[in-house]
């Protein structure tokens, strides 16, 4: 078996990086749609209530989860390019779904297929659903390391930039034409995705060489994971149930979040060079733990939207920068299943974080305390996970061309 390093390129394809972020662009602006449109359906138009809402979202979570897992190992044992054009082909099915019917069953399915819930939030930075791995294994095996958070960190700004454009524009029309324009820009990302180079050998063998490394990335994911249950999914519904939002002026809200949360993930490769990997991750998310803490206590409207635009960014800036580590400890033919196994961890906790997230939201009339729990219990789990993050990987040390200026000397494991 080859090492991690064996596997590198050492020319970045700008071809293929480029149609790869073409559809992408098309994915996330139908993504955004869907993201703001779906809890205006499930809440306002048809008025289910909090409960569903927050049952439905961890049903997707948990069905993304394993079709994300799947799509993982199906990439590295069955080949690319056919699970990537099934991946992407999961989106529009489901905005068409949406646009057919209004039927309580087919909204939980649509959710569940397309990735509605946290891993389609615009504000964590992009959209990605079952097509995430694949399209994270694609962007590590189109470029060398020392572009690869470089292009980790663009990609995800573009494709955030155009799910927040989605975001502004699932304002502009009724909701029936949103998910049937959702649909058409997913179908276009499917079509291009031939363009995009990929690698035919496939992994022959069932055991993972790096399951170490998977697994001390996947329980990090897992506890990241389930913070964002708490509180990801919900806070388009806090400013709707909190506030009163109206749908145009959410959107323009969420748009402006999701542009900031993909801003700062520009941020990437600078931090990654002056803080490194583990100081990267315990700085930017320490600081989400206190504005997380922040928004149910301070009950002001211009205070809960700059909280709205910080936290996101907070949360995810560092991102690009914990994908490339894992890629550094991980086999070359075992990268779709780590990103896979990674990706499941992270929702499967995520699901359970967003039932009680909906549970509390359900019972702000009886309680309305219960809203403090969810922000509560986000800041300690993720003082946990970085405790653990500071366990699993403080000797950890990156190639020589993207050592941090201020980490210290040390062999990499």
């Amino acid at each position: 078996m080859d090492s991690p390093s064996d596997q590198e390129v050492q020319v970045t394809d700008g071809r293929s990086l480029t149609f790869l972020g073409a559809l992408r662009v098309f994915r996330s602006v139908s993504a955004g749609m869907v993201n703001v449109a779906f809890p205006f359906l499930v809440l306002s138009q048809l008025q289910l209530g909090d409960y569903l809402l927050g049952g439905i979202y961890a049903a997707a979570t948990i069905g993304t989860a394993l079709i994300g897992l799947a799509f993982g190992f199906s990439a590295d044992m069955v080949g690319r390019r056919a699970s990537f054009v099934v991946a992407l082909a999961l989106l529009p099915a489901s905005a068409f779904i949406l646009a057919a019917t209004n039927s309580t069953p087919a909204l939980a399915v649509a959710a569940v297929v397309g990735g509605i819930s946290a891993t389609g939030s615009l504000p964590g930075g992009g959209v990605g659903g079952a097509a995430q791995p694949i399209q994270a294994t694609l962007t590590t095996e189109l470029t060398s390391r020392k572009d690869r958070t470089r292009y980790y960190s663009l990609l995800a700004f573009i494709s955030g930039v155009a799910a927040a454009a989605g975001a502004y524009l699932a304002g502009l029309a009724v909701l029936q034409q949103v998910f049937v324009a959702a649909a058409l820009l997913g179908v276009v990302s499917v079509l291009l995705s031939p363009f995009v180079k990929m690698k035919k050998t496939v992994r022959k063998r069932t055991r993972l060489v790096s399951g170490g490394a998977i697994g001390k990335f996947s329980l990090t994911g897992m506890l990241n994971g389930l913070t964002q249950g708490l509180v990801t999914p919900f806070l388009i519904p806090f400013f709707i149930t909190i506030y009163g939002v109206s749908r145009p002026e959410m959107a323009l809200y969420a748009g402006a979040s999701g542009v900031v949360a993909s801003s700062a993930l520009l941020l990437a490769p600078r931090i990654e060079r002056t803080l490194g990997f583990l100081r990267g991750i315990v700085t930017t998310r320490g600081a989400s733990i206190a504005l997380a803490v922040t928004l149910p206590l301070v009950r002001l409207f211009p205070v809960s939207l700059a909280i709205y635009m910080l936290l996101p960014a907070t949360r995810v800036m560092a991102l690009p920068i914990q994908q490339s580590a894992m890629m550094d400890l991980v086999a070359g033919d075992e990268r779709g299943a780590a990103f896979g196994i990674n990706q499941t961890a992270r929702l499967l906790s995520s699901s359970a974080g967003t039932y009680l997230a909906g549970f509390e939201f359900g019972s702000l009339e009886l309680d309305p305390a219960a809203l403090d729990v969810p922000f509560g219990l986000y800041a300690v789990v993720l003082a946990v996970n970085l405790g653990l993050y500071w366990g699993f990987f403080r000797k950890y040390r990156p190639p020589p061309e993207v050592t941090p200026s201020l980490s210290g000397g040390g062999e990499r494991p």
